[in-house]
């Protein structure tokens, strides 16, 4: 089934390519601060692929393979790696490598993309690198197309050396071409740009530094790194990268490569992958059925051809991304248009034209339980639905307003996370690119009352299935008030959980929400983190009712303790702005706490506010009580009508601190 999907696929992405003319739209390249730009000073992003070593591989360096790459694959920009030190490369035979190099690049010139020329080595040749770059910068600097990568990977030299190396190399190219980007790479096979970063070369005029990654063996920790290079003004440049191990072999890693993607396009980085060639490989893109001249088959290409192919897909000419899928929430996406729905209200929304869509659901269980996901159509909800089933089941809904030209659906989690994952499988969809418009952004974080337990009847009653069978996220107060309020939200919440205590069990017992907070899957046994890449308007916190509440009435249950549930929520919050220091922070009472208690819970939050005083750093913490109510949902929680109540209550104290 995967593969008639991905082969349906294959044949639309083919039909629908319009290839253009990249370097008569952007013209001669420039960076600009850390950015790669155009003629005009305009942002530009060059994505595309890297042939394989010229010595190895001389039978892709041909010009019907540079076309092809353009026409079939969407490419801006190729990379032409001419293998400086093994058996029969560049030191051994340069008559042949400078020939298939020059062949890459007079076709790319030809079909109006960038051209990368990549002294592929991992030592140091200082006079024959001059010599080259003297040769190919005389022959080639008056053309746009031309970009100079001057050293692939140093191994073991120190930045020291590549540095003084590079100088060498860099003023030897600028006697020749003044203005066309040179590319310079660092240490440890391009990993420590943290070295650049502290002594940079001198001339800065158009160059950027090269970072390479294998997203199965190098993770956050790089993209860190390159992070605080590029904050301190280091231009960088991705001028290898794929999605295995960093042997060129081994397993991909989907989730990783995608978040490589996902942060490559946050930052407008321009990308490489590696590589045309067709050795036994999980690198190499083609299979040795692929021909040398292009007009490959989908049963030429390796499955990171595949993926390579179908990413390139998503770009313009000028390298913008034309998104197609937008996930928000706790979510892992181990592809641009599949993924895992984790948090409760987590969702993936797209847009798409005709009169039906058909995506893929299945059900990651953990500890044996189902999902539930709710569907909203062109803004209007549609119902919500059960995934048990554990392998991928095709889904199908009909748009009621045919007049609309283009429809948006948004598949959100209705349960939460203790239930486990939900998978989207959207491969095979003609969706359409579009923006949403930017907007405010919201985190709530709480208990069950956040997840929206209990507060759906529609299926089941009351008292009948599991206890999550009544769950719907979609309809708790958070969600409504922001989609009321025009914001994106995003739900961390765990049923039952307090902060220094549970409904039912005391801190040594199990863990409480600040324990999971940190981690995507709100459990300390998924050790992946949850990023801080979201960066909320507003925090949202309601958490107190499991604190106060006597458990289950069975079980020995200690008085609440005061000054430790004070003592953990400054501790939390004070945790909150280290992730979100911009963020402003409410906190909010529960509706399903009255009387004593509530006067209780509420003197606590104003201890925690009062904590604050003088913290001039962040913005004042505000509270919000919500007016007492009697919830009608299920295990006496809110229903959806109350949660539309709650909702009412809370969104014009929310608007008061949300920007406009």
């Amino acid at each position: 089934m995967k593969s008639s999907r991905i082969t349906l696929l294959f044949i639309l992405i083919s039909i629908f390519t319009f290839a253009g003319n990249p370097v008569k739209e952007i013209g001669n390249l420039q960076v600009v601060g850390t950015q790669l730009s155009d003629a005009k000073g305009k942002p530009v992003r060059l994505v595309g692929t890297s042939f394989g070593w010229s010595n190895f591989h001389p039978r892709f360096y041909t010009p019907k393979t540079v076309k092809w790459l353009k026409d079939d694959w969407n490419v801006n920009v190729v990379r032409a790696s001419m293998g400086i030190d093994p058996e029969g490369a560049y030191l051994q035979n340069p008559k042949a490598n400078l020939k298939s190099i020059e062949t890459v690049i007079d076709a790319a010139i030809k079909e109006g993309i960038y051209v990368i020329i990549d002294w592929h080595a991992h030592k140091i040749h200082t006079k024959e690198a001059k010599e080259f770059f003297n040769t190919i910068s005389k022959k080639y600097g008056k053309y746009p197309n031309v970009i100079y990568e001057v050293f692939n990977e140093p191994e073991k030299q120190s930045w020291e050396e590549v540095k003084s190396y590079a100088e060498e190399i860099v003023k030897t190219i600028r006697k020749n071409d003044a203005d066309n980007i040179i590319l310079v790479g660092c240490p440890e096979w391009d990993q420590r740009i943290d070295l650049v970063q502290k002594n940079p070369l001198k001339d800065k005029k158009n160059i950027m530094y090269t970072v390479h990654f294998y997203a199965g063996t190098h993770g956050k920790w790089l993209r860190d790194r390159t992070d605080e290079a590029i904050k301190s003004g280091i231009p960088v440049f991705i001028s290898e990268s794929a999605g295995m191990e960093a042997t060129g072999d081994g397993k991909f890693n989907y989730p990783e490569w995608q978040s490589y993607f996902s942060w490559m396009n946050k930052n407008k980085l321009s990308w490489i992958t590696w590589s045309v060639s067709d050795k036994k490989e999980t690198c190499s893109m083609l299979l040795p059925t692929a021909s040398s001249e292009g007009n490959w088959n989908l049963s030429d290409l390796n499955e990171s051809g595949i993926r390579t192919r179908e990413y390139l897909k998503q770009f313009d000419d000028r390298g913008n991304y034309l998104q197609k899928f937008y996930w928000h929430g706790r979510v892992l996406q181990s592809y641009f248009n599949e993924g895992k729905l984790i948090g409760p209200g987590s969702y993936t929304e797209f847009q798409f034209t005709g009169n039906s869509v058909s995506f893929g659901l299945k059900n990651i269980p953990f500890q044996g339980y189902y999902n539930y996901v709710s569907i909203e159509l062109d803004g209007k909800y549609i119902g919500r639905f059960k995934i048990d089933n554990n392998e991928i089941k095709k889904f199908t809904y009909d748009v009621s307003d045919k007049n609309l030209k283009v429809h948006t659906i948004k598949i959100v989690k209705a349960t939460e996370a203790a239930m486990g994952e939900v998978y989207f499988d959207g491969s095979g969809i003609d969706a359409v690119s579009f923006q949403p418009k930017p907007g405010k952004k919201i985190e709530f974080i709480g208990d069950s009352i956040t997840c929206g337990f209990g507060n759906d009847e529609s299926g089941l009653p009351c008292g009948k299935g599991q206890w999550f069978d009544q769950h719907n996220a979609y309809f708790a107060y958070g969600p409504v008030a922001a989609r009321i309020l025009g914001a994106d939200y995003l739900l961390s919440s765990v049923s039952g959980y307090g902060m220094y205590r549970n409904w039912n069990s005391e801190k040594l017992e199990e863990n409480i929400l600040p324990d999971v907070y940190p981690y995507l899957y709100l459990r300390t046994s998924e050790p992946e983190l949850f990023g801080n890449d979201y960066q909320p308007d507003l925090v949202s916190i309601c958490l107190g009712t499991n604190d106060l509440s006597n458990g289950d009435g069975k079980k020995d249950r200690l008085p609440f303790n005061k000054e430790k549930f004070i003592g953990n929520y400054v501790e939390f919050v004070q945790n909150i702005y280290k992730k979100y220091p911009d963020t402003k922070i409410v906190l909010l009472n529960s509706p399903m706490v009255s009387g004593e208690n509530n006067k209780l819970l509420v003197e606590c939050l104003n201890a925690v506010k009062n904590s604050f005083r003088n913290d001039k750093k962040h913005q004042p913490i505000e509270i919000f009580e919500f007016k007492a109510m009697i919830p009608k949902g299920c295990g006496y929680h809110p229903s959806k009508e109350d949660d539309q109540i709650m909702a009412n209550q809370l969104i014009p104290f929310l608007q008061k601190y949300l920007p406009n």
